[in-house]
């Protein structure tokens, strides 16, 4: 999966933002670029580039100009470069990858399905 990843100023790679909601709950930390807005102690990026979960990330940067980013809806801002450099990275891993042989991927499917037939348990807060 790939997505749009941020760079502070300075160049540094940004963590995930976690907002408080003042209580002893776990809260998860947000990555979605437009998190890192610099309101309420957040970090501010300056720049987005591609990024990927196995780790590549693009060498081109793009800035972020804030003030045309809609407030509440920052989704609509034109990310589509990010976008285009993580679909060429994806096309090149698809171009190298190598196919899995039958015999695995039937016993990979036999594994899915007999998985997905069980029954999940919660317990004790944990699956």
């Amino acid at each position: 999966m790939g997505g749009v990843g941020v760079l502070l100023e300075g160049g540094a790679v940004a963590g995930p933002v976690y907002v408080g909601r003042g209580g002893s709950e776990c809260v998860p930390g947000f990555t979605d670029w437009w998190s890192y807005d610099g309101d309420l102690r957040r970090p501010l990026a300056d720049r987005m580039r591609a990024v990927c979960s196995c780790g590549w990330h693009g060498d081109t940067t793009y800035p972020i100009a804030w003030e045309l980013v809609p407030d509440s809806e920052p989704f609509r801002y034109d990310t589509s470069g990010p976008e285009r450099d993580w679909t060429a990275h994806a096309r090149q891993v698809d171009a190298t990858a190598v196919p899995v042989p039958e015999e695995i991927a039937a016993a990979l499917r036999g594994t899915e399905q007999a998985l997905a037939s069980r029954p999940h348990r919660y317990d004790n807060g944990r699956f």
